[in-house]
């Protein structure tokens, strides 16, 4: 009963066409480190991530050794698929990252992290791609921007430079008219629009998780403007 509720209540919130309403989608993917090296690293995940784009990487050993540092993807490649534990099946990607501020303090942080996780002992100088010890993934972090083309007070239609999975949840702002509203959504469905030789765009249906007060007021103003 709970799934068609649910079904009613979005039948009840009409997506309405706009323009010039954009916003930016905040994604989080978890990856697991395949080698690193001084100057980048090598992860599989089960996301296509985007070539030439800049993440913010959060690498984890233990409680007390974290590394912030931020890398710019160079290859990204399907290796196959796998089978989840309900018997659906995930792409797998291996993807390679360039580090971007490996001339900074960071390189110190990053050879002393290396120190503590590679599997082998490392001599004093530190080079070529070792293997880890890591029990905890990696974070990728990144930011899409986005147009919107419909919106309701349940949700949004957008059009973005990269696909994202179905179920996919995240933080998003949406300029509207001036107003930035923050809130959450996920992913329903996804589809490439566009023409092979021109260029393709993906249209992602996003559902809003948690739209409540202010923000849910904010949404029906803004479409009973776009009405009038």
């Amino acid at each position: 009963m709970k799934g068609k509720a649910h079904t009613k209540e979005r039948r009840r919130n009409p997506r309405h066409p706009v323009a010039d309403v954009t916003g930016m989608l905040h994604v989080s993917t978890g990856a697991r480190i395949l080698n690193m090296s001084v100057t980048g690293m090598a992860v599989e995940t089960e996301t296509q991530l985007r070539l030439g784009r800049s993440y913010s990487l959060t690498l984890r050993h233990a409680e007390d050794r974290v590394l912030n540092l931020s890398g710019t993807l160079v290859w990204c490649h399907l290796r196959g698929v796998k089978k989840a534990g309900t018997g659906q099946t995930t792409s797998v990607y291996h993807a390679g990252f360039v580090f971007d501020d490996i001339l900074t303090e960071k390189a110190d942080e990053l050879t002393r992290f290396l120190e503590a996780t590679a599997i082998i002992a490392l001599d004093t100088r530190i080079s070529g791609r070792f293997k880890l010890k890591l029990t905890e993934p990696v974070d990728l972090d990144t930011q899409y921007r986005f147009v919107v083309k419909t919106i309701s007070a349940s949700g949004l239609l957008i059009e973005a430079e990269t696909p994202l999975p179905v179920g996919t949840a995240f933080d998003m702002e949406i300029q509207l008219q001036g107003t930035t509203l923050q809130t959450m959504g996920r992913v329903v469905h996804t589809r490439m629009v566009g023409d092979a030789g021109r260029g393709r765009t993906c249209e992602i249906g996003i559902e809003f998780t948690e739209t409540a007060g202010q923000g849910r007021q904010a949404i029906e103003e803004f479409i009973s403007r776009q009405l009038q």
